[in-house]
């Protein structure tokens, strides 16, 4: 498990280092030049960025940290979700929808790992 924990960090890490060129190649080169797309990918790097972290903190650890991590795992899957799918620029009700799935996701994967003393 150490070794995947590592992989996330050093994976988190590249594309922190590279999303500025990933970016380029894609939506700032001699064919294609907007800057809407650009931020738009920028932003969702770093989404993946964090719920990477978030991800490799979360391996390993039991308690409300566990709860508190899957919760932060979530609301990054569910932005870049958002962000690819549906519209950003208004809080509507798929946004509630992501949230209350993201919290009780996660709650339910918490309490059916979580270690009953009367076992």
């Amino acid at each position: 498990m150490k070794e995947v924990k590592i992989l996330l960090y050093i994976i988190a890490i590249l594309l922190f280092v590279l999303s500025y060129s990933i970016c380029d190649l894609f939506y700032y080169n001699e064919e294609i030049k907007d800057i809407k797309k650009w931020w738009n990918l920028r932003s969702n790097i770093y989404a993946i960025i964090i719920m990477l972290v978030f991800y490799a903190s979360l391996i390993g650890t039991k308690g409300a940290l566990k709860l508190i991590l899957s919760v932060g795992v979530g609301f990054c899957i569910s932005n870049v979700i958002d962000k690819v799918f549906f519209n950003v620029l208004r809080f509507n009700y798929k946004d509630i929808i992501m949230i209350i799935l993201t919290i009780c996701i996660s709650t339910y994967n918490y309490l059916s790992n979580y270690e009953r003393p009367y076992k």
